[in-house]
Protein backbone atom coordinates (compact mmCIF):
# COMPACT_ATOMS: atom_id res chain seq x y z
CA UNK A 1 0.00 0.00 0.00
CA UNK A 2 1.40 3.41 -0.95
CA UNK A 3 1.55 6.31 1.51
CA UNK A 4 -1.32 8.00 -0.31
CA UNK A 5 -3.47 4.87 -0.17
CA UNK A 6 -2.74 4.33 3.51
CA UNK A 7 -3.56 7.97 4.28
CA UNK A 8 -6.93 7.66 2.56
CA UNK A 9 -7.66 4.42 4.43
CA UNK A 10 -6.81 6.00 7.78
CA UNK A 11 -8.95 9.03 7.03
CA UNK A 12 -11.91 6.77 6.22
CA UNK A 13 -11.38 4.84 9.47
CA UNK A 14 -11.36 8.04 11.51
CA UNK A 15 -14.48 9.31 9.75
CA UNK A 16 -16.30 6.03 10.41
CA UNK A 17 -15.27 5.93 14.07
CA UNK A 18 -16.18 9.54 14.92
CA UNK A 19 -19.63 10.02 13.39
CA UNK A 20 -21.73 12.80 14.93
CA UNK A 21 -25.12 14.30 14.02
CA UNK A 22 -25.04 17.39 11.81
CA UNK A 23 -27.58 19.60 10.09
CA UNK A 24 -26.46 21.41 6.96
CA UNK A 25 -28.21 24.42 5.46
CA UNK A 26 -28.26 26.60 2.39
CA UNK A 27 -29.01 30.29 1.91
CA UNK A 28 -31.77 31.84 -0.16
CA UNK A 29 -32.00 35.57 -0.87
CA UNK A 30 -34.77 37.37 0.95
CA UNK A 31 -35.52 38.05 4.61
CA UNK A 32 -38.17 35.86 6.30
CA UNK A 33 -40.55 36.92 9.04
CA UNK A 34 -39.20 38.44 12.25
CA UNK A 35 -38.83 35.08 14.04
CA UNK A 36 -37.61 33.12 11.05
CA UNK A 37 -34.19 31.53 10.50
CA UNK A 38 -32.00 34.03 8.67
CA UNK A 39 -28.64 35.64 8.21
CA UNK A 40 -28.60 39.42 8.42
CA UNK A 41 -31.79 41.44 8.64
CA UNK A 42 -33.83 42.38 11.70
CA UNK A 43 -33.54 40.21 14.83
CA UNK A 44 -36.35 39.30 17.19
CA UNK A 45 -35.87 40.93 20.59
CA UNK A 46 -38.32 40.58 23.50
CA UNK A 47 -40.05 43.74 24.71
CA UNK A 48 -37.69 44.03 27.69
CA UNK A 49 -34.45 43.25 25.83
CA UNK A 50 -32.21 46.07 24.60
CA UNK A 51 -30.26 45.98 21.35
CA UNK A 52 -26.85 44.31 21.95
CA UNK A 53 -23.95 46.79 22.07
CA UNK A 54 -20.20 46.25 21.64
CA UNK A 55 -17.37 47.51 23.84
CA UNK A 56 -17.65 50.97 22.27
CA UNK A 57 -21.38 51.10 23.03
CA UNK A 58 -22.16 50.82 19.33
CA UNK A 59 -24.87 48.47 18.06
CA UNK A 60 -23.82 44.98 17.04
CA UNK A 61 -25.42 43.55 13.92
CA UNK A 62 -27.33 40.32 13.50
CA UNK A 63 -25.16 37.69 11.86
CA UNK A 64 -27.68 34.87 12.12
CA UNK A 65 -30.91 33.85 13.83
CA UNK A 66 -32.04 30.22 14.12
CA UNK A 67 -35.50 28.90 14.86
CA UNK A 68 -34.46 26.05 17.16
CA UNK A 69 -37.23 23.81 15.86
CA UNK A 70 -34.70 23.09 13.11
CA UNK A 71 -32.45 21.32 15.67
CA UNK A 72 -34.54 18.15 15.63
CA UNK A 73 -32.05 15.30 15.47
CA UNK A 74 -29.24 17.14 17.29
CA UNK A 75 -28.86 15.80 20.86
CA UNK A 76 -28.56 18.44 23.62
CA UNK A 77 -29.48 21.36 21.32
CA UNK A 78 -32.61 23.35 22.24
CA UNK A 79 -35.65 22.19 20.30
CA UNK A 80 -37.65 25.41 20.58
CA UNK A 81 -37.05 29.13 20.85
CA UNK A 82 -34.57 31.30 18.95
CA UNK A 83 -30.75 31.27 18.94
CA UNK A 84 -29.03 34.44 17.73
CA UNK A 85 -25.48 35.44 16.81
CA UNK A 86 -24.50 39.12 16.88
CA UNK A 87 -21.14 40.57 15.83
CA UNK A 88 -19.57 44.01 15.68
CA UNK A 89 -18.88 45.23 12.11
CA UNK A 90 -15.25 46.11 12.74
CA UNK A 91 -12.08 44.98 10.98
CA UNK A 92 -12.14 41.59 12.72
CA UNK A 93 -15.94 41.15 12.55
CA UNK A 94 -16.03 41.20 16.35
CA UNK A 95 -13.57 38.35 16.87
CA UNK A 96 -10.65 38.40 19.31
CA UNK A 97 -8.14 35.96 17.82
CA UNK A 98 -6.09 35.93 21.03
CA UNK A 99 -9.08 34.95 23.14
CA UNK A 100 -11.94 33.45 21.15
CA UNK A 101 -14.27 33.45 24.16
CA UNK A 102 -13.89 37.21 24.75
CA UNK A 103 -17.46 38.44 24.23
CA UNK A 104 -16.88 42.21 24.07
CA UNK A 105 -17.69 42.43 20.37
CA UNK A 106 -19.90 39.42 19.75
CA UNK A 107 -22.86 37.96 21.57
CA UNK A 108 -24.96 34.80 21.44
CA UNK A 109 -28.52 35.13 22.73
CA UNK A 110 -31.10 32.44 23.35
CA UNK A 111 -34.82 33.15 23.75
CA UNK A 112 -36.80 30.19 25.07
CA UNK A 113 -39.99 31.51 23.49
CA UNK A 114 -40.91 34.23 21.02
CA UNK A 115 -43.66 36.72 21.85
CA UNK A 116 -45.83 37.19 18.74
CA UNK A 117 -46.75 40.72 19.83
CA UNK A 118 -43.20 41.96 19.15
CA UNK A 119 -42.92 43.80 15.83
CA UNK A 120 -39.98 44.54 13.57
CA UNK A 121 -40.67 48.27 13.97
CA UNK A 122 -40.44 47.96 17.76
CA UNK A 123 -37.13 46.10 17.49
CA UNK A 124 -35.61 48.56 15.03
CA UNK A 125 -36.60 51.45 17.29
CA UNK A 126 -34.26 50.01 19.95
CA UNK A 127 -31.22 50.27 17.70
CA UNK A 128 -29.09 53.37 18.40
CA UNK A 129 -29.29 55.95 15.63
CA UNK A 130 -26.11 56.40 13.56
CA UNK A 131 -25.26 58.83 10.78
CA UNK A 132 -25.75 57.87 7.13
CA UNK A 133 -21.96 57.68 6.67
CA UNK A 134 -21.58 55.43 9.71
CA UNK A 135 -24.35 53.15 8.48
CA UNK A 136 -22.75 52.87 5.04
CA UNK A 137 -19.34 52.07 6.54
CA UNK A 138 -20.81 49.39 8.78
CA UNK A 139 -22.72 47.89 5.87
CA UNK A 140 -19.49 47.60 3.90
CA UNK A 141 -17.62 45.91 6.74
CA UNK A 142 -20.13 43.16 7.51
CA UNK A 143 -19.45 39.67 6.13
CA UNK A 144 -23.16 39.35 5.28
CA UNK A 145 -24.00 41.41 2.21
CA UNK A 146 -27.72 40.74 1.98
CA UNK A 147 -30.37 39.23 4.24
CA UNK A 148 -31.09 35.59 3.44
CA UNK A 149 -33.41 32.83 4.56
CA UNK A 150 -31.76 29.75 6.04
CA UNK A 151 -33.03 26.53 4.49
CA UNK A 152 -32.24 23.48 6.61
CA UNK A 153 -31.66 19.96 5.43
CA UNK A 154 -32.48 16.85 7.43
CA UNK A 155 -30.17 15.66 10.20
CA UNK A 156 -27.40 13.36 8.98
CA UNK A 157 -24.03 12.23 10.32
CA UNK A 158 -20.51 13.46 9.72
CA UNK A 159 -17.10 12.06 10.57
CA UNK A 160 -14.27 14.15 11.98
CA UNK A 161 -12.80 16.58 9.47
CA UNK A 162 -9.01 16.71 8.92
CA UNK A 163 -9.01 20.36 10.05
CA UNK A 164 -10.27 19.47 13.55
CA UNK A 165 -7.36 19.66 16.01
CA UNK A 166 -8.24 16.17 17.28
CA UNK A 167 -7.79 14.59 13.85
CA UNK A 168 -3.99 14.75 13.60
CA UNK A 169 -3.24 12.80 16.83
CA UNK A 170 -5.67 10.08 15.73
CA UNK A 171 -4.11 9.96 12.27
CA UNK A 172 -0.57 9.67 13.65
CA UNK A 173 -1.59 6.94 16.09
CA UNK A 174 -3.05 4.83 13.30
CA UNK A 175 -0.21 5.59 10.89
CA UNK A 176 2.48 4.67 13.40
CA UNK A 177 0.73 1.40 14.17
CA UNK A 178 0.99 0.52 10.46
CA UNK A 179 4.42 2.04 9.79
CA UNK A 180 6.25 1.53 13.06
CA UNK A 181 9.54 1.60 11.15
CA UNK A 182 8.92 5.22 10.07
CA UNK A 183 6.77 6.94 12.72
CA UNK A 184 5.45 10.49 12.25
CA UNK A 185 4.53 13.29 14.63
CA UNK A 186 2.19 15.03 12.19
CA UNK A 187 0.51 14.02 8.97
CA UNK A 188 2.39 16.89 7.38
CA UNK A 189 5.57 14.87 7.95
CA UNK A 190 4.39 12.83 4.96
CA UNK A 191 2.96 15.90 3.19
CA UNK A 192 -0.57 14.61 3.67
CA UNK A 193 -3.28 17.09 2.84
CA UNK A 194 -6.94 16.43 2.13
CA UNK A 195 -9.26 18.41 -0.10
CA UNK A 196 -12.60 19.64 1.16
CA UNK A 197 -15.91 19.97 -0.67
CA UNK A 198 -16.22 22.95 -3.00
CA UNK A 199 -19.79 23.78 -1.99
CA UNK A 200 -20.29 26.22 0.94
CA UNK A 201 -20.22 24.31 4.20
CA UNK A 202 -22.87 25.91 6.35
CA UNK A 203 -23.79 23.68 9.27
CA UNK A 204 -24.80 23.16 12.88
CA UNK A 205 -23.29 20.29 14.86
CA UNK A 206 -20.83 17.80 13.41
CA UNK A 207 -17.22 18.85 12.84
CA UNK A 208 -15.77 22.14 11.62
CA UNK A 209 -13.47 23.02 8.80
CA UNK A 210 -11.03 25.92 8.60
CA UNK A 211 -9.11 27.56 5.79
CA UNK A 212 -6.08 27.79 8.12
CA UNK A 213 -6.18 26.02 11.48
CA UNK A 214 -8.39 25.14 14.43
CA UNK A 215 -8.16 27.88 17.11
CA UNK A 216 -8.81 25.19 19.73
CA UNK A 217 -6.15 22.81 21.01
CA UNK A 218 -5.40 20.58 23.99
CA UNK A 219 -4.03 23.69 25.70
CA UNK A 220 -6.60 26.22 24.52
CA UNK A 221 -10.36 25.80 24.86
CA UNK A 222 -10.44 21.97 24.63
CA UNK A 223 -13.82 22.07 26.41
CA UNK A 224 -15.42 23.81 23.41
CA UNK A 225 -16.25 20.46 21.88
CA UNK A 226 -19.52 21.28 20.07
CA UNK A 227 -19.78 23.13 16.77
CA UNK A 228 -22.68 25.43 17.55
CA UNK A 229 -22.78 27.22 14.19
CA UNK A 230 -20.62 27.39 11.07
CA UNK A 231 -21.18 29.99 8.34
CA UNK A 232 -19.08 29.70 5.21
CA UNK A 233 -18.50 32.26 2.48
CA UNK A 234 -21.21 31.89 -0.15
CA UNK A 235 -21.19 33.17 -3.72
CA UNK A 236 -24.41 32.84 -5.73
CA UNK A 237 -25.58 34.35 -9.01
CA UNK A 238 -22.48 36.55 -9.31
CA UNK A 239 -23.08 37.94 -5.82
CA UNK A 240 -21.35 37.42 -2.47
CA UNK A 241 -24.10 36.58 -0.02
CA UNK A 242 -21.46 36.03 2.67
CA UNK A 243 -17.74 36.73 2.46
CA UNK A 244 -15.36 36.34 5.41
CA UNK A 245 -12.23 38.28 4.42
CA UNK A 246 -10.78 36.49 1.40
CA UNK A 247 -13.52 33.82 1.17
CA UNK A 248 -13.06 32.33 4.63
CA UNK A 249 -15.33 30.66 7.17
CA UNK A 250 -16.59 31.44 10.70
CA UNK A 251 -17.15 29.02 13.57
CA UNK A 252 -18.90 29.24 16.93
CA UNK A 253 -18.14 26.61 19.59
CA UNK A 254 -19.60 25.71 22.96
CA UNK A 255 -19.02 23.04 25.57
CA UNK A 256 -21.48 20.16 25.70
CA UNK A 257 -22.27 20.91 29.35
CA UNK A 258 -23.04 24.59 28.71
CA UNK A 259 -25.19 23.62 25.74
CA UNK A 260 -27.22 21.28 27.93
CA UNK A 261 -27.68 24.08 30.48
CA UNK A 262 -28.62 26.58 27.72
CA UNK A 263 -25.74 28.76 28.92
CA UNK A 264 -24.48 30.67 25.87
CA UNK A 265 -22.25 33.08 27.80
CA UNK A 266 -19.05 31.07 27.18
CA UNK A 267 -19.12 30.60 23.44
CA UNK A 268 -15.93 30.65 21.34
CA UNK A 269 -16.01 32.56 18.05
CA UNK A 270 -13.37 32.75 15.35
CA UNK A 271 -13.07 33.04 11.58
CA UNK A 272 -10.21 32.69 9.14
CA UNK A 273 -9.51 32.96 5.43
CA UNK A 274 -6.87 31.67 3.06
Amino acid sequence: MTNQELARTIREEIENETQQPVIRFTLEKGEPELCGSKIGGTPYLPHETLWPLDEEELPMELLAQIDCAAFQGLPDFPQSGLLQFFISPDETYGADFNNITQPDNFKVLYHETADPSVTAEEVQAKRPVLSADEEEERKNTMPVNTACRICFGAAETQGMTPEDYRFDPLFCLKWNAERSDAPIKSRWDIHCGFYRENAPQHQIGGYPYFTQYDPRSEDSCPDLDVLLFQLDSDYQDKCDLVCWGDCGVANFFISREDLKKRDFSKVGYSWDCG
